[in-house]
């Protein structure tokens, strides 16, 4: 069965939500759904989790103030009400009745401790918190350390009202509330825990569709229904099982023999499969692309940079490597992301900057850039390296790559095999790179999760690559503090055009994915923004 994909409601602004759907016309209550992910996950806890296998399996055993409805789009959930003030600066929330799994009532203070303790353990998604994000009243002066956490602009008035001051207007605000950092979290039970908090199923407690009833590490969760949950009724299942790491040719034959009801494939089995009834392709949200390490003499010069990226022939290697969905990226922001006040698509607006900055795929033009290039730099040839991760299914296009960049005369490439956590930690964060293949996935529906990452201000944090211009960071400051939807739109377009006249980072594609999907399951809601996979709605025929 085909998935079918839902357009999104306008307060949700196309953030690429859609529901996998089924012919079912009936289903089992008790039934158990077994689904697989290609990643392990990092951490259960919500003000530390990283990643969307720990993303997805958080927001299914807890709630935030916002979720998303069974047709993607945004929807209250923790939250009965909400009432914005006038200055678009004050959100003051009203709690609906929950409780968490030992018995306690769902608070305010849930969601003040949360939130404070981000900050405090030094989260690297505390900055959703701060300018960056949501800007909230003094979090980006508790980030830098300069105030006490307890002083950032988020109180609970009582145990049902919960109140957030900003600093400045946030049009994406009630977006970030949908993402597990903003989850709450109980803090007389956190305390209690100490550093065993959130590393086991005995040191978690529960307020959402499911409880975690079984967490094997490296192996699978096991998620059951909360029979306490204050939404039961929408539970339409016993239980989902997740197999964590899975290799996607051994999903593949347990979907085969009815063992799993929903994987992803790797682009080497579309052949195979692309006429299965479960079969077809998503849109998985992320950009894959090269950070560019500017302390490199050679890639610090902008036309050895325009080379490569010129090099590069996206279509094919979308339509004839990988072969799952991808399409050719356009720019440093993907397409379906989010739209403008005027109801286009941000990237769709901006148009097609490779070409438009004569970076596009063009063979005689890269070798004409790159001669350029070694004539700036009084050399024959240069010799560098590109980095990726082994397990993280780029394999085919690293080797792409490599042959693409191998083809230009004066230009030698070696790859260097590594694993993502290695490629991060031991590489990227240490700046021993010279380009690093990589990708981002969108937090929330907003052009700014993508292109905060490349202000000066977060070099040794996502800005690996030690980017800088001082127009860029101008443009992201005035967007940043601008109330007027078009005028901040504006200054988000400029600033994207930037990043690709100074090809800052050199964009491949944006990610598809090939999956197979049971024809007895639905409900099975995939956001390409934030948390991948919603389970709350899942029904089993």
């Amino acid at each position: 069965m085909k998935i079918m994909k839902k357009v999104l409601s306008a307060m949700l602004c196309c953030a690429m939500a859609f529901t996998l759907a089924a012919c079912s016309s009936s289903s089992d209550a008790s039934a158990d759904v077994v689904v697989m992910s290609e990643n392990d996950l990092m951490s259960l806890d919500s003000s530390q989790a990283t990643d969307g296998t720990s993303f997805e399996v958080i927001a299914a055993f807890k709630d935030g103030l916002y979720g998303y409805a069974e047709d993607g789009s945004l929807t209250l959930m923790l939250a009965d009400s909400v009432e914005v003030s006038e200055d678009l600066l004050t959100y003051t929330f009203t709690l609906k009745d929950a409780t968490w799994s030992n018995g306690t009532a769902v608070t305010a203070n849930d969601f003040v401790y949360a939130l404070q303790r981000c900050i405090s353990v030094g989260s690297e998604y505390a900055f959703l918190l701060g300018e960056q994000g949501a800007n909230i009243v003094n979090a980006e002066a508790a980030i830098a350390g300069e105030v006490d956490v307890s002083e950032i602009g988020v109180t609970a008035v009582d145990d049902k009202t919960l109140v957030f001051e900003l600093a400045t207007p946030c049009g994406f605000f009630d977006k970030l509330l949908a993402f597990p950092t903003f989850f709450p979290i109980n803090e007389e039970f956190a305390e209690e825990c100490g550093d065993s908090y959130a590393t086991s199923v005995d040191n978690l407690l529960f307020c959402g569709a499911f409880e975690l009833t079984t967490w094997d590490l490296n192996s699978q969760v096991v998620l059951t229904k909360n029979e306490n949950y204050y939404d039961a009724d929408v539970v339409q299942v016993n239980s989902v099982t997740i197999n964590l790491a899975q290799d996607q040719s051994a999903a593949a034959l347990q979907y085969d023999s009815g063992e799993l009801d929903y994987c992803v494939i790797s682009s080497s089995l579309v052949d195979t499969y692309s006429d299965n009834e479960g079969y077809s392709t998503i849109n998985n949200g992320y950009l894959w692309y090269l950070y560019v390490n500017f302390e490199n003499e050679y890639l610090a010069n902008e036309n050895i940079r325009k080379g490569l990226s010129a090099a590069i022939d996206r279509s094919d290697l979308c339509d004839n490597i990988l072969k799952d969905g991808s399409s050719p990226a356009s720019g440093f922001v993907p397409a379906e992301l989010t739209t403008n006040s005027d109801g286009q698509d941000f990237a769709e607006a901006c148009g097609d900057l490779l070409a438009a900055n004569e970076i596009d795929y063009n063979l005689e033009k890269a070798q004409e850039y790159i001669d350029a290039g070694l004539e700036e730099l009084g050399v024959d040839s240069i010799s560098i390296t590109l980095l990726y991760g082994t397990d993280e299914g780029v394999n085919d296009c690293a080797t792409y790559l490599e042959q693409a960049f191998n083809a230009l005369d004066g230009v030698d490439l070696t790859l260097v095999a590594t694993q993502k956590q290695s490629r991060i930690n031991s590489y990227q964060k240490d700046g021993d790179f010279d380009l690093s293949l990589t990708r981002w996935g969108p937090d929330y529906a907003d052009s700014t999760t993508y292109l905060n990452n490349l202000e000066t201000s977060q070099i040794g944090n996502n800005n690996y690559g030690k980017y800088t211009n001082a127009d860029y960071d101008e443009l992201m400051e005035l967007a940043r503090n601008e109330g007027d939807a078009a005028t901040r739109e504006s200054y988000l377009m400029e600033a994207n055009n930037i990043l690709m006249e100074d090809v800052a980072v050199i964009p491949i594609f944006e990610q598809g994915q090939a999956v197979l999907q049971s024809s007895s399951l639905s409900g099975l809601v995939h956001n390409a923004v934030g948390t991948p996979y919603i389970f709350r709605y899942v029904t089993k025929s």
